[in-house]
């Protein structure tokens, strides 16, 4: 066959373009081996070849001379040849990541769509060209058809328009027979109801031109990015919920899995496309309820068993098993909060007596065998961990007698049929398998529903882990990830988690994070990448310290002392990154005890009076150990401790980065006012212009691969201190924004405007770190004034209490956004409805990203039952939706 490959791409000078593909002519995937195109003009590339397959995939991809760096288009074509033709013209638009079709045609539309009849089309020898775009309409009675400016394309009058077929992935085409046809014409695609023939709309934007074609030529018009009007573009709506806040009659004091079903059932009725939730997995490592914290899994694979439903287990239980569980629900669900350790004790207690029953016939079972084999990479690494750190009565592997160090030997010993410890991992593989199997059944009941579900991605990892002790190579378990000091935690915050060691996993193509997605992808329609900022840069805090507040970014450009010195900063290094300490300032902090504190925890220096901290004290985490928590010296140590300019990257080198809130330290105040300026100037171009090229290369490094591992939507938690090349990578590789509206990108204004936020978004007034609407309308007076005069539009003075009416208008604001998706916490709508909303709303808050440890226990108040038959309120929910026009 002869092919001619053309490709429209606008690029600049230094870059080329290359065709690859999966046959021998295009070098079999090998970039090495691929084909550069040919550059003509008006950003058209093209290629003449010939080719023996008959079927192959290809893309483009572009080598830029500049950095060497090579950048693909984002999905892959499929060439299939017609038998009655041997001459080709491909004429392809170049895919970019960021356009329509690539967020509709994911997971999450492919549930809440209409179900639209797939259509063959024959070719015939007559025809000469095919049109491809691809485009998922997810309103009722909607067919793609093809319009243009020749007679053959119905002379732009609307009645003659073309119907297109539907291919059922996601792409219209049609054959035509344009021979006739000897001069370039233009075409648009528009929306038609097929029923009625009627139009429903055009898509926007300038006309598409197409090609004559030469005699036996075919030509393949490969066309992308629907312009479909804002107005028409669909918008969904969400509910945020924890499953452990789920309340049913049933539960055992906790939410569980099979309860999203019938939550499901509500949230159809009430207008909802999505549900979503947070992270899932077994975080028991302390068996206590600092365990309770969901992002500190102990397996990014592992579900936790406190959402198995006991009574759906899948051998029948006894009489005196289904009394028992059901005395016990009915004792655990009077608690108004998850009583985390009552819960997962009971439930672990149950679950192994019960394993114990019925092992022969559970270890026998096609689809637990079928689960195992398919798991085993994960599942047999987990049971493992967790019967190790059952014997030795702590997750942390560094303190185990042996096996500290894991080993493939070791799940050898343990799945042996000789083994003493077959039972217990076997247990472990168990309750997975029931969690896999009850998680499923509730995905499939609401996708039934067309329902999606939403998962959440931890940024990090717990240290105690079985990820870390199976693959410890790919984390630095001598550093802690966090966040660095905001409004919301004014000495940022530290997770305690390792840090990732994002060279080696460049080694195998992140294969450890594609291996995350993709077990996500089994039971989420989306998801949410928790602090997508990680991936252009972590706040890494070394583990001498405690607190965020003596973090620096991980990986940053850092200062020399060379540079310090050629900006006129002429300081010592102990000055840098030493606290400064003086007897004058630890009598500021401590008064009339400066003298028994100095002579506690101080050495003088010189006799100038500066001092040094004593060796048992030199560090916040020594500090943190040797006093007692509620020590009335402790938190004053600690900032003491904090008061340093620049954090130094390691012991060996010089590389120094600023400490954040440099400027206010008391190290900083104490020195002369022209070094200040220096070191401010520095400061600032530090964290707000040096690294941001660099951080946009990370995060391009990663973020590009890992989206295209799996098909759902994505978005991404870009709250905080975020760098100006984040929501441009994330715009194009079209990752979701978050829009908190307390919490503002933009740092000139208070709130921002869900009216105002872009289509690729999701918008939300409060999120599970912040507190509810009614309690932070009290929590700052000028603010919420500011808040009722400015953005409310209301006049006088803002009411002590958030109504029910004022609590409508803000959901209003976000239901009525441009964003595709507006996502708002259960207890928000809750609190619209006055029989509905929580007396004590206290209780309601989910976590307090300031205090760490938090114990995560929040309960619905009302039951999903409760929730079903409450037609009023589900109507008023149901009817907000339709006007605001979502779902």
């Amino acid at each position: 066959m002869k092919l001619k490959f053309k490709v429209t791409f606008n690029s600049v000078v230094g870059q080329n373009i290359f065709i690859t593909g999966s046959c021998k002519e295009l070098g079999n995937w090998d970039k090495d081996k691929a084909i550069a195109l040919s550059y003509s003009h008006f950003a058209q590339w093209s290629i003449d070849m010939k080719i023996k397959s008959k079927d192959f995939e290809y893309l483009y991809f572009i080598k830029d001379d500049r950095d060497q760096s090579i950048t693909e288009e984002w999905s892959k074509r499929s060439f299939s040849a017609l038998n009655s033709k041997d001459s080709y013209i491909l004429k392809d638009a170049w895919n970019y990541p960021n356009l329509p079709e690539f967020n509709l045609n994911t997971e999450f539309f492919e549930h809440i769509g209409v179900d639209i009849p797939v259509t063959e089309q024959k070719v015939s020898k007559k025809h000469t060209h095919q049109f491809n775009i691809s485009f998922r309409p997810l309103h009722p009675n909607e067919s793609v058809y093809l319009l243009g400016s020749i007679g053959e394309l119905g002379s732009w009058n609307e009645e003659n328009a073309i119907p297109m077929h539907w291919d059922g992935k996601g792409k219209w085409s049609v054959n035509l027979d344009l021979s006739q046809v000897n001069h370039q014409f233009s075409y648009k695609y528009l929306v038609v109801n097929p029923e009625t023939n009627i139009l429903k709309y055009f898509e926007e934007g300038e006309n598409r031109i197409g090609l004559p074609s030469n005699v036996d030529e075919f030509i393949i018009q490969h066309d992308t990015g629907f312009k479909q009007p804002q107005h028409k573009k669909w918008r969904g709506s969400g509910i945020a919920v924890p499953v452990f806040s789920l309340r049913s009659e049933r539960g055992l004091g906790v939410g569980e899995f099979l309860d999203l079903i019938e939550f499901g059932k509500w949230a159809k009725e009430a207008g909802f496309s999505m549900v979503q939730i947070l992270p899932i997995h077994d975080t028991t490592a302390k068996f206590d309820w600092t365990d309770s914290y969901p992002y500190a899994a102990i397996s990014v694979y592992a579900l936790h068993p406190m959402y198995l439903n006991l009574n759906a287990l899948k051998f029948k239980l006894s009489a005196k098993e289904l009394k028992e569980i059901e005395a016990k629900a009915k004792e655990l669900n009077q608690h108004d909060n998850v009583d985390y350790e009552l819960v997962n004790n009971y439930k672990t207690k149950f679950l192994k007596k019960y394993f114990k029953e019925n092992k022969k016939a559970i270890l026998g079972d096609k689809s637990f065998k079928a689960f195992l084999k398919e798991n085993e990479e994960w599942v047999k690494p987990y049971a493992a961990f967790s019967v190790l750190r059952d014997k030795n009565k702590t997750a942390d592997f560094t303190q185990w007698k042996s096996n500290s160090k894991s080993s493939k030997a070791t799940l050898t010993r343990m799945f042996g049929t000789k083994s003493k410890d077959l039972d217990a991992v076997m247990f472990y593989v168990f309750v997975q398998w029931q969690l896999h199997e009850q998680l499923s059944k509730a995905v499939e009941e609401l996708h039934n529903l067309n329902l999606t579900l939403k998962g959440d991605l931890p940024i990090g990892i717990y240290r105690h882990s079985v990820d870390a002790w199976w693959n410890p190579e790919l984390f630095h378990m001598d550093q802690q990830a966090g966040a660095p000091p905001d409004d919301f935690a004014v000495l940022g915050q530290n997770w305690e988690f390792p840090t990732y060691n994002w060279p080696r996993m460049k080694e195998d193509d992140f294969a450890w994070w594609k291996s995350r997605f993709q077990f996500m992808s089994r039971y989420f329609d989306a998801f949410r990448i928790d602090h997508i900022l990680g991936f252009f840069r972590i706040w890494q805090i070394p583990l001498s310290a405690t607190q965020g507040i003596l973090g620096r970014f991980e990986p940053a450009l850092p200062i020399s002392l060379d540079e310090l010195n050629f900006r006129g900063i002429n300081l010592d290094l102990e000055r840098l990154v030493e606290p400064y300490l003086h007897y004058d300032l630890i009598r500021l902090y401590f008064g009339s005890e400066t003298e028994e504190v100095v002579s506690t925890y101080f050495d003088f220096k010189n006799d100038l009076g500066e001092l040094r901290f004593k060796e048992e004290y030199n560090t916040q985490r020594k500090i943190k150990n040797t006093l007692a928590a509620n020590h009335g010296h402790l938190e004053r140590l600690l900032e003491l401790a904090a008061n340093v300019l620049f954090i130094k990257e390691d012991a060996d080198e010089v590389r120094l980065h600023p400490r954040y809130g440099l400027n206010e330290t008391n190290n900083f105040k104490w020195l002369p006012k022209d070094i200040q300026d220096k070191l401010y100037a520095l400061y600032l171009d530090y964290f707000y212009n040096r690294q941001e090229q660099f951080w946009k290369a990370k995060g391009l490094e990663k973020l590009p691969a890992l989206k295209q591992a799996t098909n759902m939507l994505t978005c991404g938690e870009d709250l905080g201190m975020v760098p100006k090349v984040v929501p441009q990578v994330m715009n194009d590789l079209a990752i979701m924004s978050l829009q908190v509206q307390r919490m503002p990108s933009d740092e000139e204004i208070k709130f921002s405007n869900p009216h105002h936020a872009p289509y690729l978004s999701v918008v939300s007034p409060s999120s599970h770190d912040t507190s509810t609407l009614r309690q932070w309308w009290k929590e700052d007076r000028e603010a919420t004034q500011f808040f009722y005069n400015t953005m409310m539009g209301k006049k006088g003075a803002a009411p002590e209490e958030l109504s029910e009416e004022l609590l409508s208008i803000i959901v209003d604001q976000h239901l009525y956004s441009p964003a595709l998706l507006s996502v708002i916490p259960l207890q928000e709508f809750l609190g619209m409805h006055p029989e509905l909303r929580n007396p004590n709303e206290e209780i309601e808050r989910i976590n307090v990203p300031a205090v760490f440890p938090h114990y995560w226990r929040y309960r619905m108040h009302v039951t999903i039952s409760d929730l079903i038959n409450h037609k009023e309120f589900t109507n008023m929910l149901k009817d907000r939706h339709a006007n605001a026009g979502r779902g």
